[in-house]
């Protein structure tokens, strides 16, 4: 017996169809996104939970997926932490760049970066499986989808390839340089520590996987709001049947030979024996599905960017009050770099060279940024930002802005890192009191 493409029999169930997706997204079901259920005590399969269900990374990759505005804003995050590729210092002699040679290409660095630092961004935590010979020589090492690892109470890991069906579930040792030459493969993990959590990392964003989860479903509504709906314009009702079919034909015609624009304006008259015999047209009311969540559109995407520290202008909202000149987007890029960019780079880098270290490589791991000046994407790194700004920063508020108040526009946009703009040498100020001193007049 086949019901809804499943064939049912006394022995088996099998599925006909295939499935719509190879990654198995689940059914989001209620509850507060931004705030997972994370488990306190000891489960019998010693696994700790993260979710009621287990399955919030699961949700963390669905959401990527979902909301257009997210997943574009976590992309945006990787490319600008690692568009200008990686270097490496400190390779002294020609050993030293074959042994980072061999490391990099066995374990494809390079194609993976990306991938990686998408991992970090959107779970907050990154896995490589680490293979040691018997001997305890390294061997190379596996990047993990975070979505696939579960905290053990013993502080080791659970894998499954799918949580929701327990597939391929086994235990993995955590790695400790203790245990090398004990086993032949450990877990590797680098993650944030997130406040008040010291099991799971939970991305900052969380706090908008609501508006996140509403974003994807207000697209499905409208799919689904125009594939369920009928759109008439007139509806006519007739008081009695048809009587033949050429009374349906010529009733037809009738409709047809007066549609159009050359046929507007004219006078239509109905006439039958009495009121209730005479065909009546009825307009049918304008739907206003359309505007439904019209002004929840643009919070969800303003409450989103929020979450990942970002300008929603840098993304192409427009924000209301701003004619969205190049100098703010500019300025608002350089400070997404300061407070986002700059640090996960600097964390992405401190995790590849422990990862060195414990491939036994001599080196030192740099990720190159890129930075947008003006109508270029130029190469560009922390260390070579005017320095200017750090001094302001340790100065107190009053006498940061004194020294703000006599400097040209150009001035200040050296200090962000960023190009000089016509008439940018005036002070950025003109209001503010001189303090050059005045020539006396003679």
């Amino acid at each position: 017996m086949k019901i809804l493409g499943i064939n049912f029999s006394r022995n088996s169930v099998v599925r006909t169809e295939q499935q719509a997706y190879s990654t198995p997204f689940g059914v989001i079901g209620d509850g507060n996104l931004s705030l997972p259920f994370i488990q306190s005590q000891v489960h019998k399969a010693g696994v700790i939970y993260f979710g009621s269900d287990n399955l919030f990374p699961s949700v963390l990759d669905q959401m990527y997926y979902t909301s257009p505005i997210h997943g574009a804003v976590i992309d945006f995050t990787v490319m600008a932490v690692i568009g200008g590729g990686f270097t490496v210092d400190g390779l002294t002699d020609g050993k030293d760049k074959v042994a980072f040679g061999v490391w990099s290409r066995m374990n494809k660095v390079d194609r993976n970066l990306e991938t990686v630092t998408r991992d970090y961004k959107m779970h907050a935590r990154v896995h490589f499986l680490l293979k040691y010979s018997d001997s305890g020589k390294f061997l190379r090492m596996e990047r993990i989808q975070p979505a696939s690892i579960r905290y053990r109470f013993d502080g080791n890991y659970e894998y499954s390839s799918d949580w929701s069906t327990g597939k391929e579930r086994r235990l993995i040792e955590a790695f400790h340089h203790a245990k090398v030459g004990k086993f032949n493969e450990m877990l590797y993990t680098f993650g944030e520590v997130g406040a008040g959590q010291d099991i799971y990392p939970i991305p900052t964003y969380s706090s908008a996987l609501n508006w996140c989860y509403l974003d994807g479903e207000q697209s499905y509504f409208h799919k689904s709001n125009l594939q369920n709906s009928i759109f008439p314009s007139l509806i006519i009702r007739r008081p009695k049947r048809f009587g033949s079919k050429k009374e349906v034909d010529d009733f037809k015609d009738g409709l047809i030979n007066n549609k159009g624009a050359k046929n507007a304006g004219k006078v239509f008259v109905l006439t039958g024996d009495g009121m209730e015999n005479t065909p009546e047209v009825v307009v049918p009311s304008a739907q206003n599905n359309d505007k439904l969540f019209e002004g929840t559109s643009k919070e969800l995407k303003d409450n989103i960017c929020f979450a990942h520290k970002i300008n929603p202008a840098i993304m192409g909202v427009k924000v209301a009050g701003s004619l969205g000149n190049a100098q703010e987007l500019e300025m608002s890029y350089a400070i997404f770099e300061k407070n986002v960019v700059f640090p996960m780079r600097r964390q992405l880098e401190n995790m590849y060279n422990e990862l060195l270290q414990i491939a036994g490589v001599n080196g030192t791991f740099n990720i190159t940024g890129f930075k947008i000046i003006g109508e270029e994407i130029v190469g560009g790194e922390e260390s070579k930002i005017n320095k200017t700004g750090e001094l302001l920063n340790a100065m107190s508020p009053l006498l940061a802005n004194k020294v703000l108040d006599n400097l040209t526009i150009n001035e200040i946009r050296r200090i962000a890192g960023l190009a000089d703009v016509p008439d940018g040498d005036k002070l950025a100020n003109p209001s503010a009191p001189s303090n050059t001193p005045e020539t006396p007049m003679i």
